[in-house]
């Protein structure tokens, strides 16, 4: 989900809306377990400002984890935007993907 992600960025309410067979205390672990062995970190925007409810926090794939998977051609994005595309989605998330990301790596 975050690498086809259209921002290279999801938040945490996009993730459990494109994973809704994972429970969010299930993805929660998972994004954890994932920042801590170096393959995607968190990103966050300043909430000074912000609605409540939309995201401020943000996950991308660490160089390290881009570098690892170009290695081993594990990933094609444009798959994957792809699929984001064909995915109907509700107001809220539409509004979710178009928060503004913090300077991260698109």
């Amino acid at each position: 989900t975050i690498v086809g992600h259209p921002k290279g960025a999801p938040s945490k309410k996009e993730l459990e809306y494109y994973n809704p067979s994972i429970a969010a205390s299930t993805l929660t672990d998972h994004l954890i377990r994932l920042e801590e062995v170096g393959l995607i970190e968190a990103i966050e925007r300043d909430r000074e400002g912000l609605e409540r409810g939309h995201p401020y926090r943000f996950f991308q794939l660490t160089d390290a984890a881009r570098e690892l998977f170009d290695r081993n051609n594990l990933f094609e994005p444009d798959a994957y935007r792809e699929l984001f595309a064909e995915v109907e989605k509700t107001d809220e998330i539409e509004a979710a993907e178009g928060a503004e990301r913090p300077n991260g790596r698109n």
